[in-house]
C-alpha cells in the first residue's frame, strides 16, 4: 500500500483549472458555453516580448537562482517608475509564476495566514498542503468584500504570529484598495507585526489610474510584493513571477535560496531574457496594456450596469477581468428549483443555460451563499484590440460584434432569471 501525504491527499483540482476543463470539454461536444469561469487574459503578447523570446531561444544554460540580474534591474525599474514600489535588485527572485512563490512564502512562514472573504482559490489550499493554520476575515458586500484594519483587530492577539494575504486589484472582486484603507491596514499590522504578501499581479490593470496603490508604500519592513507576466502582459503560458523581499528579512531570503536550489532551480532561460523586454515597458508597451484596460474597463461597466438592473447585488470592477454576482434576490425563486446554494446555481446554469460562473464558496464566501464570481474575458482579444482603432467611444454595437460571448452572456443570465418569474 502507497502511502500519501493526509494534507495533499484532500486537495482537489484548482477551481479555475477545474472549469476550464469543463468547459472545454463540453465545447468539444458541440455545445456553445460562454465561459466566465476562467481568468485568462484574452490578448496577444506584445509582439516586442515575442521577438525577444525567439531571439533567446538559444539560451540554453542554466541561469542564476535568484534570476537572471537584468531582469532583476528591469523589475526594479518598472516596480518604481509605474507602481511606486521600491525595490532594490537584490532584493528581487524570480519564479515560474508567481502561484510558485505564494507556495513557497507559506511553506516558509510559521504563522496564522488572515485570509478576506472574497480571495483567490489557491490560497486556503495551499495553506492545507502544510496543514497549516489560516482564518477567514469576514467581509461584507457593502464595501467590495475589501477587508479593513479594523476588521483585523477585531481576530488578532497579541504576541500571535499573522501573515495577511492581500489582493488588489482583487481576484475576485475587481475591487482596488485605496491607498487610505491601505495605510488603515498597514497601521494595524505594524501595531501586531503582521507580515503582508501583497498579490499584486493585476497592478497595471486599474481602469482609472496607471497602477493599484501597494500596501508595501506603507508597510515596506513587512510586506511580501508578488507579480508577474501572466495578467499585464497577457503571458500566462509564460509562466514568470517575481517576489519582492523586504531587505530586513534576510532569514527569509536565505531560506527561499536554499528552497529555489531544491526545487524548481531557476526559470527558463529564453522566458527571463524575454521578461527584460516586457519590464523595460517601452511606450508601444504602455500604449498597449492601456488599450487592453479600455477595453475590460467597458466590458466591465456594461456586464455590472445589465445585472444590477436586473436586480443583482455585484461588485463594481475597478480593475482586472472580474466582478462578483449575488443571486440573493433570487432566492425565493431558486429554491423553488431546487438551488439553495452558488454551488447549485453554477451546476444548474452551465447545465440549462450553458453560462460557465465559478461559486462564491470556492473564494471562501458562506456555504449557503448565492455569490458567484463572473470572469468577463471569453473574447478574442486580437480582434477586439484590432478594430478599437479609429473608434472614439466604445459603444454596446462593439462589444455585440467583437466581444459576443460576453453581450450574449449576460442576457442568458437575465433571460433565465426572467423565466424563474413566469
Amino acid at each position: 500500500m502507497t502511502n500519501l501525504n493526509k494534507n495533499i491527499a484532500q486537495l482537489k483540482p484548482s477551481a479555475t483549472l477545474a472549469i476550464n476543463s469543463l468547459v472545454s470539454q463540453k465545447r468539444d461536444e458541440g455545445a456553445e458555453v460562454i465561459h466566465f469561469g476562467f481568468g485568462q487574459s484574452p490578448f496577444p503578447v506584445h509582439p516586442s516580448i515575442v521577438e525577444a523570446l525567439c531571439n533567446n531561444a538559444n539560451n540554453n544554460k542554466y541561469l542564476n537562482t535568484q534570476g537572471l540580474l537584468p531582469l532583476r534591474n528591469a523589475i526594479s525599474s518598472f516596480l518604481y517608475n509605474h507602481q511606486k514600489v521600491e525595490a532594490k535588485p537584490e532584493n528581487i527572485f524570480i519564479s515560474p509564476g508567481s502561484k510558485t512563490f505564494l507556495y513557497q512564502s507559506i511553506l516558509l512562514l510559521d504563522t496564522t495566514f488572515l485570509i478576506p472573504r472574497g480571495s483567490w482559490v489557491s490560497y486556503v489550499p495551499q495553506i492545507h498542503t502544510k496543514g497549516g493554520k489560516y482564518t477567514i476575515i469576514p467581509t461584507s458586500g457593502s464595501n467590495d468584500y475589501k477587508v479593513s484594519g479594523e476588521d483585523l483587530r477585531k481576530i488578532c492577539v497579541s504576541g500571535q504570529s499573522y501573515t495577511l494575504i492581500l489582493n488588489s486589484p482583487n481576484n475576485p472582486t475587481g475591487a482596488v484598495y485605496l491607498e487610505e484603507e491601505l495605510k488603515d491596514i498597514a497601521a494595524v499590522c505594524r501595531e501586531y507585526d503582521i507580515t503582508v504578501i501583497s498579490d499584486e499581479i493585476y497592478s497595471q490593470l486599474h481602469f482609472t489610474e496607471e497602477y493599484a496603490p501597494s500596501i508595501s508604500r506603507f508597510l515596506p519592513e513587512k510586506t511580501l510584493v508578488l507579480g508577474g507576466l501572466s495578467k499585464v502582459f497577457s503571458a500566462g503560458g509564460y509562466r514568470l513571477g517575481f517576489m519582492v523581499v523586504p531587505e530586513n528579512m534576510s532569514s527569509f531570503s536565505i531560506l527561499l535560496k536554499a528552497l529555489i536550489s531544491e526545487t524548481f532551480s531557476c526559470v527558463s532561460s529564453p522566458i527571463q531574457y524575454a521578461a527584460i523586454e516586457a519590464y523595460n515597458f517601452s511606450p508601444s508597451i504602455q500604449a498597449y496594456v492601456h488599450q487592453q484596460r479600455n477595453i475590460l474597463q467597458y466590458i466591465g461597466r456594461f456586464v455590472y450596469s445589465r445585472l444590477t438592473q436586473a436586480k443583482l447585488n455585484c461588485t463594481y470592477p475597478q480593475g482586472g477581468f472580474y466582478l462578483v454576482v449575488d443571486f440573493e434576490h433570487y432566492r425565493p425563486l431558486l429554491s423553488e428549483k431546487g438551488i439553495y446554494n452558488a454551488q447549485d446555481l453554477c451546476n444548474t446554469l452551465i447545465t440549462q443555460i450553458h453560462v460557465a460562473l465559478l461559486p462564491g464558496q470556492d473564494f471562501y464566501f458562506d456555504e449557503n451563499s448565492l455569490a458567484c464570481r463572473l470572469a468577463f474575458v471569453d473574447f478574442n482579444g486580437e480582434e477586439a484590440l484590432n478594430h478599437l482603432k479609429g473608434v472614439e467611444r466604445l459603444e454596446d454595437d462593439y462589444l455585440v460584434q467583437f466581444t459576443p460571448n460576453i453581450y450574449y452572456g449576460v442576457l442568458r443570465i437575465i433571460e433565465y432569471l426572467e423565466g424563474l418569474m413566469h
